[in-house]
């Protein structure tokens, strides 16, 4: 094919895409609306400095594919298009207020209807509804026709797609914006504004393209010269064109792609895909993502197999992520450690188990999950180790367990064995340990903490960390009352109050009613009450920073028993 058939390239602007007669159609598997209010307020900025300056504003390039003379698909770009009509229906529904107003009415409903003609769509005559230029894709146009054009209020804004809410909220933003803006009560300002400053100097580069196979082309092209396209929109259409030769492949081929988007989401995918690839191939940073996968996929077989691998692992993903998630609802034990490791606040570990989950038996892939947890609780809870060579290590695990060169949990993990830390680094790491119980992650972990001392103390787990009823007890009062400052001077209080040693269990009434900011004394007489072993144990005659890193040291002994890895 010749160049010159590839692509068709002029400036336009926005008068010019819309003023012509022309339908543009969003594909119907293209991804949702998805701008977000910061991506309105640049816009917004954009159409004010234009109105200030009176010059032209660059907005980057649309590429359209030809359906016919007057009908194209947007391939990039449909983001604008669904802003600046929504936009538009803001600036027109102003006018609208005006003329119900009794304001210039015959006036104003005329520039209603040259608005709506010149940028919406025309008139039909049978039920005088307007035809839209835009159509959106199969899960935003209902909305968009239906509402937006409309100009219809939802009916319950809670059951809006996350895509549509944006939409509206985007309706709503530059509604107030348009309110803001203009005080005069002047229709024609506001159709000057959208005629003259949005329709005349937001430009566009239009590339039309013949096909859909040429449209991807100039996706690679657009993007080896820096325009801003996502990991995502990359692999989608690079997919699509080594298919695109088959309607059938095509079609299929969208199906699936839907169905992974739909389970992990637009913005998680370029995540997950690089989770999916260190787990499978090699480390790689999300800034080669596209590179690496052009690697490795050449045919449209290629394209399959990768599909099937992504929708496979996509499931396990979501649910390494969520202890909710269906495919724990048999195991208990399954369930707790991705609670666990949610809590931790850890990722790395992901792309092991990724693939641990379809490799090894449900209760192999259990004592992982416990393993890992030891791991994390040691690395990252206590001694909060740099977290980039975790990456790897569980990386080349994972790429020899998917491959076969290790099949059973002891192999994987002396894969791992480098990020175990030793006892006695654990113990000294341990014994300087302080949770911060005003912020809420600190504080789920002492719970966990202390729940599993307090396990460890009676032989066996009596409470769940997160149903429990009981609380965080300082020891020490987190409010350095004048009792407790003969003790404990100002530094040392500030030193030992969030210390592990100074933190124990205690159930919510004697917390409130009957410790509080009591003497050590006091405090001591209800902690030999308490139904925890923790608090039954503190017998010290005083509570001094001796006292704390005594204890502390204790349970530190203790921990190497709870988190612990046998090799």
């Amino acid at each position: 094919m010749a160049t010159s058939h590839l692509l068709n390239t002029k400036t336009v602007n926005l008068n010019n895409i819309l003023a012509n007669g022309t339908i543009y159609r969003v594909p119907q598997f293209q991804r949702d609306y998805s701008w977000e209010q910061d991506n309105w307020e640049d816009l917004w900025n954009d159409i004010e400095l234009a109105a200030e300056t009176g010059s032209a504003h660059y907005m980057g390039s649309v590429v359209l594919q030809s359906i016919n003379a007057k009908e194209y698909l947007i391939i990039d770009g449909q983001q604008r298009f669904t802003t600046l009509s929504i936009i538009t229906l803001a600036v027109i529904n102003a006018i609208r207020q005006l003329a119900d107003k009794r304001i210039e009415e015959e006036q104003n409903k005329e520039r209603i209807d040259i608005l709506m003609r010149q940028y919406i769509g025309q008139k039909d005559p049978a039920s005088l509804k307007y035809s839209s230029k835009l159509f959106l894709n199969e899960n935003n146009d209902g909305f968009y026709q239906n509402r937006l054009l409309g100009f219809k209020d939802p009916i319950n804004i809670k059951k809006l797609s996350d895509s549509e809410k944006l939409m509206w909220d985007a309706y709503l933003f530059f509604k107030q914006k348009i309110s803001s803006r203009f005080k005069s009560n002047s229709g024609g300002d506001l159709a000057s504004f959208l005629n003259n400053i949005a329709g005349e100097l937001m430009m566009f580069i239009q590339i039309t393209v013949e096909d859909e196979l040429n449209a991807y082309t100039v996706f690679e092209t657009l993007n080896s010269r820096g325009v801003e396209l996502t990991a995502t929109d990359l692999l989608k259409n690079f997919l699509f064109s080594l298919v695109a030769n088959s309607e059938t492949d095509l079609k299929q081929v969208k199906t699936q792609w839907k169905k992974i988007i739909d389970v992990i989401g637009l913005k998680e995918f370029p995540v997950f895909l690089r989770y999916f690839l260190i787990a499978t191939r090699k480390q790689i940073t999300k800034e080669y993502l596209f590179k690496e996968v052009k690697i490795f996929v050449k045919s449209a077989q290629d394209v399959f197999d990768l599909l099937d691998h992504l929708e496979f692992y996509a499931y396990n993903y979501v649910a390494l992520g969520n202890p909710d998630d269906e495919l724990w609802n048999k195991d208990k034990d399954k369930r707790n450690a991705i609670g666990i490791l949610k809590t931790f606040r850890v990722t790395q570990w992901k792309s092991l188990a990724m693939v641990a989950a379809e490799k090894l038996p449900p209760n192999e892939f259990k004592k992982l999950l416990q393993s890992i947890i030891a791991i994390s609780y040691r690395y990252n809870v206590i001694a909060k180790l740099q977290t980039n060579e975790m990456e790897k290590v569980y990386s080349k695990a994972a790429i020899n367990l998917f491959k076969g060169i290790t099949k059973t949990v002891g192999e994987i993990l002396i894969d791992i064995k480098i990020l175990y830390v030793n006892d006695e680094d654990f113990k000294n790491y341990f014994s300087l340990k302080q949770f911060n119980t005003n912020n809420s992650t600190d504080k789920k972990l002492a719970r966990y903490t202390l729940y599993k001392l307090e396990a460890q103390e009676v032989g066996g787990s009596q409470y769940d960390f997160e149903t429990d009823s009981g609380t965080i007890e300082h020891i020490l009062p987190e409010s350095y009352p004048e009792d407790w400052q003969i003790d404990f001077t100002e530094y040392e209080f500030e030193r030992n109050v969030f210390m592990l040693g100074n933190l124990t269990l205690l159930e919510d009434s004697k917390n409130s009613k009957d410790a509080g900011d009591f003497g050590f004394e006091e405090k001591r007489k209800v902690y030999a009450t308490s139904k925890y072993a923790l608090s039954k144990k503190i017998t010290d005659p005083q509570w001094t920073s001796k006292n704390i890193k005594s204890r502390q040291a204790h349970l530190a002994k203790l921990s190497t028993s709870i988190w612990k890895i046998q090799y």
